[in-house]
Formats: C-alpha cells, structure tokens, sequence
C-alpha cells in the first residue's frame, strides 16, 4: 500500500513538472503567428538562392549582426521546403530545444544532488517554471530565435556528457562538436568552449595527476576553439548600426547598472511599478547569492564530492553572468532600460536555476560540517521558502507576459496585413514596414508569394470587392465612427470593431476610398488596439478594451467629387474583407476637402 501512494505521489509530482512546459505550448499555439518579420527577410534571401541552385558556403556561413548562423540556417532552409515556410515550425523546434535543455538540467539534478525522486521532480518543477517561463515570449513567438536555443541546449548536453561514464576522448570529441554547433549559431555561443572545458575538466578529476594524463585532450580542445574563433571572424565586419563596445568603457556606472538589470530581469521585468529599478536591486541579490555560493566551493575545492557535484551548476551560471557582462559593454549606449528586454530573459534564467541547485547542494554540506547549526528540518524550510518566494515572483509575471503575447499578436496581425497589402497601401505601412529595407522586402516577399512560402500571399489587387467574403464565414461587430478633417490633405479616421467569433480585435483596418466606378480601392491600413476603457464600461466586457482604431488618412490619391470613404475588416490567414458599418462622404475639390455627410444606413453595428 505504502509503495501504491509512493509512486502515486511520484506520478503527480511528474505530472507538476512538465505543467509550465504544457501551459507554454498552449500559448504559442494560441498567440504565434505565420508571417515573417525583421531579420527573418534575411532567411528569405537564402531560400530564393536554394530555389535557384546558387546557395553557397560562404551564403550559409555569412555574417548576419554579429553572428554567423550557419546550423540554424540549415534548419530554417530545411523546415522551409518541408512545410512551405510555415514559421511556427520554427517554434515547434524552439519549444523542443528548450524540452531538451529541461531534460538536461533534470538528469543533472539527479546526478549531483542526493534526495529522493519526489523531491527532485520538485525542484525540475521550479526549474521549469523559468525554464518554460513566457516572460520570454519574444523568443517563444518569434521563429528566428532558434539561434538562442542552440547554445544552452548544446552547452547544458555538453555538461551532461561530462558527468557520464564515457571515456574521455569521446567525451571531449562530443563535447567540441556541440561547442562548434553552439558558436556557428549565435554570437555568444563561443562561450561553449569557455564554460564546458572545466567541467570536463574537474567533474570527475579526483587526482591532479590525472590532468596531465588528458593533457592532449585539452590541447585538442584549445586548437578546436582557436580554429572556431578564426574562422568565425574571418572576414568579420562590426555592424553598423551597433555601438563599438570600447566606447562602452566611459559609462561604468552605467554598465554596472545594465549588467545588473539584465541578471534580475526574469524576476524583475513583470514589475507594474519601476521594473527598472527591481531588476537592479533583484540582480544584486541574484549575483551575490551566486558569488558567495560559488566562493564556498573555492574555499573547499580540494573536496571531491562538493566540486563534483556543483562544477556543471557553477559553469551554468556563469554562462549568465559572461553573456550578462558582454551584453553590457555591448548594448549600454542604447540606454540601461534596453537590459529588460525579453529576449534576454533566456539567459538570465540559468543563473537563477544555477543557484537553487547550489544552494541545495551547498546547504547540506555546509550542515554536514556543522558550519550550520540547524537541524535538516529548519534547512528544507529555509530551501522550500526560497524556492517559493521566486517561483511566486516568476508566476506573477506570468499576467504582463499574457498581455504582451496579446500586444505582440495583435501588432504582428496589422504587421501582416501591412504586408499583404504592401503593393497597394499609400503611405506603405511607415510606421511598421522597415522603409530603409522597405523595397528590398517589397521583392522578397512577392518572389515567395510565387515559391508558395508565404501564406497566403500578397493581395493581387487593391479592388476591395474582389476579396469580400461573400459566404460571411465571420461576423464583425463594431463601427466607422468618426472622419473628420484635420488640414492639409488629410482626414482622421477613428472606429472600433472585433471579430465575434474569437470576441479579439480584428486583425487589420484597411481604409478605402471609392473611385469613380463606385469600386473600393485600399488606401491605407489603421493603427490598431486603442484602448476603449468607454466600450467596456458601456458593454460591460473587456474583449473591447483593445477593439480601437484609428488612422490619419492621406487623400492626395482620392479623386474629384464626392467620394465614399469605408473602413474594411482584414482576416489575414484567408486574405478577405468585411466591411465596418458606417460610411462617410468626402468632397473633394482640388486642394479643398471637406466631409460632407455620414451615412450610417448601410450595415449598423451589432452594438452603438
């Protein structure tokens, strides 16, 4: 009976564990979309040269930033011709290089730390939950940030391979592969060679003797990383855009405070009040728990079993610690708030998963030689209230990254429409198409419309008729509520709509002007999800706070007379129409522009 509830218990706490990873894969599903943004057209360039046979080494190995994404771009061309460039493939890979980073820092946990299963499974739920945390979403939601993954699945396999009973040589040849792997990936992948060799080294090291007896193995591992380091900067070419790190050197307070926000910006970055400010003050807290850890194990290396069991936790967060420094000297002069963003919550996480094992691990013997005059009772609190205090931090959060999900969605849906329509739009979508590349991705993008890599494919006509959907598969309730002329040749339009089947925002607004055969013709596309707190109070629901639009509208293209003025519904998966009830009459008169009349006849809301 005893052994029917052990394993009952064991199967829920297996069950706990791998919740974060279930909730986050519910919430790429729900929020990813399919359509490419920023540095993903730089993908797309390497697909049309597969497609015409002239894809060379040099293409695979090219500079982008200040990486060279050799291995990712060989999954990206991969996943492209076997799924026609369906980008949330390339999250499905992100979800499960972050699995396997998961299942690493478990089997690690059960290789350095003596407890039972139920506990261990405890602290993989912990783990998990920053592992899996959605204070990442940039890098969940975006395809090209495979290339973050690939360095910590590499470097947490790397650690692992170290603690197996694997002959040495095979250990170091494995070990070099994933280190070449992780630095043809991403510009702080070169830290594989840096952070994997002393574990390597003194995981399994009980005589210094035996350091001599590997002493070509450690040659072999400098040569390997000598080489990597000159073909990776072979030809090398400091971006731009970007500052020049020496630069850096006359802010140290500044640097000091960025190193510092970045280490607490997974605890800190959910913050409604001063999120600045708490990253500093939680990354202070968050390194120097890590260096007085850290310091114990150097006062009592010569003791086997600690530095056995804490040198992969150790090498872990310093993977943090050297990515947080060289991001600060690299990223300061773009000012210290850029330290929160979410893309670099994916490294200060590991810094934190360092620490809970360390402490565990340091806790005990640190109780073991009586340093600690408490009882193991007192200890497990101590561990468990830690523990607790972080994971609740983490989970609270979890609401701002629900709501930045939802904002980056609905950025990217109007993003997309933008793009299909970007043939046709005025003012060609400014404030989101990039216009220094705007051409560039123009030709891009129609050269995948005819590859059928990009879906559904640009709009071949600016006639807004000959994409209504005529079999009103979905329903839209909202208004055009105002057009109003602001001077110059332009008008300001304001409405609100959502779709009622999903009772979201609407994808796009596009605005549409009547030609002189009574057909629509697009204009522009709206800026979406202004906030409406008036609609909820109204309708007593919140799915409208975001329902907003409104668009400040060129009429330099309109023709003479009078002029119909419509706003339309965008679905971006199916490219159709809708139209927002509300129509209003434009007069225009050379350089005089007047609105005339509104006609609210055609198609009332749902709701006024």
């Amino acid at each position: 009976m005893q052994r029917i509830h052990s394993k009952l218990v064991l199967g829920i706490n297996l069950c706990l564990a791998i919740i974060p990873a279930i909730v986050l894969g519910i919430l790429i599903l729900k929020y990813s979309l399919n359509v490419p943004i920023q540095d993903q057209w730089a993908i797309a360039a390497v697909f049309e040269k597969v497609n015409t046979r002239t894809l060379s080494f040099s293409d695979l190995m090219a500079q982008h930033n200040e990486s060279r994404k050799f291995f990712p771009r060989l999954i990206f061309i991969a996943l492209a011709f076997l799924t026609k460039w369906n980008i949330r493939y390339e999250m499905l890979v992100i979800f499960l290089l972050a699995c396997i980073v998961a299942v690493n820092i478990y089997l690690l946990n059960r290789l350095t730390i003596n407890t039972s299963s139920i506990k261990s499974l405890t602290i993989a739920l912990v783990s998990n939950i920053f592992i899996f945390s959605a204070v990442q979403y940039e890098n969940w939601l975006w395809g090209i940030q495979i290339v973050v993954f690939i360095p910590i699945a590499s470097i947490t396999t790397s650690i692992l391979i170290a603690y197996s009973r694997l002959n040495n040589t095979a250990k170091f040849l494995i070990c070099m592969l994933l280190a070449t792997i992780s630095t043809f990936s991403y510009a702080n992948g070169l830290l594989a060679w840096v952070i994997v060799l002393p574990v390597l080294a003194l995981a399994k090291l009980k005589s210094w003797s035996d350091i001599l007896k590997n002493i070509k193995l450690y040659i072999l591992w400098i040569i390997g990383f000598i080489a990597n380091i000159a073909l990776y900067f072979y030809d090398y070419q400091k971006p731009l855009s970007h500052p020049n790190p020496v630069e850096s050197i006359q802010y140290p307070y500044q640097i000091f405070q960025y190193f510092l926000a970045f280490i607490g910006t997974a605890l800190g970055i959910g913050s409604s009040i001063q999120p600045l400010n708490n990253s500093i003050i939680l990354g202070s807290i968050i390194i120097t728990l890590f260096i007085c850890l850290s310091s114990y194990v150097l006062w009592h290396f010569k003791d086997y079993q600690l530095r056995h069991q804490t040198i992969g936790w150790i090498m872990l967060g310093l993977y943090t610690v050297i990515s947080a420094l060289v991001t600060s000297f690299g990223r300061v002069s773009f000012g210290i708030e850029q330290a929160l963003s979410s893309r670099y919550t994916t490294f200060s996480t590991y810094l934190i998963i360092s620490i809970i094992h360390l402490m565990i691990i340091v806790g005990e013997d640190w109780r073991k030689k009586e340093y600690l005059l408490i009882n193991r009772s007192l200890f497990s609190k101590i561990i468990c209230w830690f523990l607790g205090i972080i994971t609740v931090l983490q989970i609270h959060n979890f609401t701002y990254s629900i709501e930045k999900m939802k904002l980056w969605r609905q950025n990217y849906l109007k993003y997309k429409g933008c793009l299909l329509l970007i043939d046709f739009t005025h003012d060609n979508c400014q404030n989101l198409l990039d216009s220094y590349y705007f051409e560039s991705n123009r030709q891009r993008a129609r050269y995948l419309t005819e590859m059928g890599f990009l879906h559904p494919g640009l709009i071949q006509t600016n006639r807004i008729q000959d994409l209504v959907d005529t079999n009103n598969e979905r329903e839209v309730e909202g208004i055009f509520e105002k057009l109003e002329f602001i001077g110059g040749n332009n008008l300001l339009g304001t409405g609100w709509a959502i779709f009622t089947d999903t009772g979201l925002p609407v994808d796009a607004i596009v605005l549409s002007y009547d030609n002189y055969q009574g057909e629509s013709i697009v204009s522009a596309v709206a800026d979406m999800t202004i906030s409406r707190p008036s609609l909820v109070k109204e309708f007593k629901s919140r799915k409208y706070f975001r329902s907003g639009w409104q668009k400040v509208l060129s009429t330099h293209k309109f023709p003479e007379g009078n002029i119909n003025v419509k706003a339309w519904a965008l679905d971006t998966d199916i490219a159709k129409f809708y139209q927002i009830p509300g129509i209003h009459i434009v007069n225009k008169n050379g350089q005089n522009i007047s609105v005339v009349s509104i006609n609210k006849q055609e198609g009332r809301g749902k709701r006024e």
